[in-house]
């Protein structure tokens, strides 16, 4: 789905109203979704968490919400979400943070004008009629930097993983009614390594806070039984039509 992000202008976007999400008809096609790691506890109790790479070869941990490549099992039919948890990467929608061309360490707000949620007759305003932002701006603009201060912490937090050489490579594999489906590139922590880190390394991830974002993605890994559920049921639904 196409967007057309523009930077935030209390003058262009003076009439701009939002309306709450109600179809995610977007996300169908999307099998992961980046998460930050203060999600994990809650993202974890029902995707499984793994780390994947990027084009720049780095990794970043995603929400897997489904076995096959481009299906997401957590989309309904009639584009609805179908999860307890959605992920907070989307909820930000349609807003965007952009760095400053001129200070990196500076950050601008954009907007996806084309997206159905921007309308300019329903929805709550983005400006007061003085031309000043409305209540409900300032607490997306407050959201969108936490999330990036949250996305600085999950890449200090990957950073650390890397150092440690604890994060291994590792295929889901599973079969759903006679059927195998392969989910590859992913990366998970290695217990193993984990529990054979000297005291010293091991306490460095404990006093940066980490240690409880790792058990939790690998407690997540178990989720994968709820995708299995959610594909037979998928699969008993293609046949029966």
């Amino acid at each position: 789905m196409a967007t057309n992000f523009q930077p935030l202008n209390k003058e262009t976007h003076k009439n701009v109203k939002i309306k709450t999400i109600s179809n995610v008809e977007d996300l169908a096609g999307q099998h992961a979704l980046g998460v930050v790691v203060q999600e994990f506890a809650l993202a974890g109790n029902q995707y499984p968490i793994a780390f994947v790479k990027d084009k720049s070869e780095s990794f970043f941990p995603v929400a897997i919400l489904g076995l096959e490549q481009g299906k997401n099992l957590f989309v309904s039919e009639e584009n609805k979400w179908d999860g307890m948890y959605m992920p907070a990467r989307y909820t930000h929608k349609p807003f965007s943070v952009i760095p400053n061309p001129d200070d990196k360490n500076l950050y601008g707000i954009a907007i996806d004008v084309d997206s159905e949620v921007v309308s300019d007759s329903e929805g709550d305003a983005l400006f007061n009629e003085d031309g000043s932002e409305s209540e409900y701006l300032d607490k997306r603009k407050a959201s969108l930097m936490s999330y990036v201060e949250n996305e600085q912490m999950t890449k200090a937090f990957v950073e650390l993983l890397v150092k440690h050489d604890l994060l291994s490579a590792q295929n889901i594999s599973v079969k759903v009614q006679g059927k195998e489906y392969v989910l590859n590139g992913l990366n998970i922590v290695d217990e193993k390594k984990l529990n054979a880190l000297s005291d010293e390394d091991f306490l460095e991830i404990r006093n940066r806070g980490f240690l409880g974002p790792i058990f939790a993605h690998l407690g997540s890994m178990h989720q994968v039984t709820n995708l299995i559920q959610r594909q037979a049921k998928v699969l008993a639904a293609s046949e029966a039509a």
